[in-house]
């Protein structure tokens, strides 16, 4: 499975700002240099490695949401199919936080049709002009 480094960098993204931190905040929590950091906001070419040892620098964040956009943004507490409330999260934030999750998914889905629509029209195209030829 491919890593889309735009779509880890939305991700993050998104964590910080449901945790509320800025760049700076994240580089001295995860004890990365800022500039590491902000190639990983930016969905630039970066190093897998820095990626994984910023992210074990946040124990509460599922990794594999980060990644690959599996599961959960937080890790939870509890054993599945219990109500299980996400790591450092007010009770207030955990239904917020499960509706922007939603919406996270439907925008991926909305990006992942167009990719498909843009693909299309490009092969129709493509149909169109070698039938000009027959």
């Amino acid at each position: 499975m491919a890593i889309n480094l735009q779509q880890t960098s939305a991700r993050l993204n998104f964590y910080m700002r449901i945790k509320e931190l800025d760049v700076y905040q994240l580089s001295m929590l995860t004890k990365t240099p800022p500039e590491t950091v902000g190639c990983i906001l930016q969905g630039e070419d970066y190093c897998m490695d820095d990626l994984v040892a910023l992210l074990k620098e946040l124990p509460d964040l599922n990794s594999r949401w980060v990644i690959y956009g599996e599961g959960n943004v937080f890790k939870v507490e509890g054993k599945e199919g219990e109500n299980a409330q996400p790591v450092g999260l007010k009770k207030d934030r955990a239904e917020y936080l499960a509706e922007m999750q939603a919406l996270l998914h439907q925008l991926e889905e909305i990006e992942k049709q167009k990719q498909q629509q843009t693909h299309l029209d490009q092969l129709r195209s493509r149909i169109r002009d070698l039938t000009k030829h027959i």
